[in-house]
């Protein structure tokens, strides 16, 4: 893994701290050639109530802001809506992944 996808991760993994919100079901992302710009997707358990996809959109700016030197040109944002335990198709930068194990009561 490249520096360069290494420090995104750590970037988007900083800007999601505070606005994961508990629809979400796992977000990543890729990079494409130019690395200028940034496909975003995100699966929910189902459409996101309005301040919930804000807060996902917070932290797409956070991302975009804290990129070095504002080498993004565009984050692409992708929402899935594939309720658990449908299948989620990652992109190759994974930074989150909420945990579904069936042990785990989340309720």
């Amino acid at each position: 893994m490249t520096t360069e996808i290494l420090q995104l991760r750590a970037i988007a993994q900083m800007a999601l701290t505070t606005h994961i919100t508990p629809r979400v079901r796992s977000i990543s992302m890729s990079l494409d050639s130019s690395g200028r710009e940034i496909e975003f997707r995100v699966y929910t358990d189902g459409t996101l109530p309005e301040s919930a996809a804000e807060a996902i959109s917070c932290a797409v700016t956070e991302i975009h802001a804290a990129y070095p030197l504002g080498e993004i040109l565009r984050i692409n944002e992708e929402f899935i809506v594939a309720p658990e335990p449908e299948p989620m198709h990652q992109l190759p930068i994974v930074v989150y992944v909420r945990c579904e194990d069936a042990w785990v009561d989340r309720t």
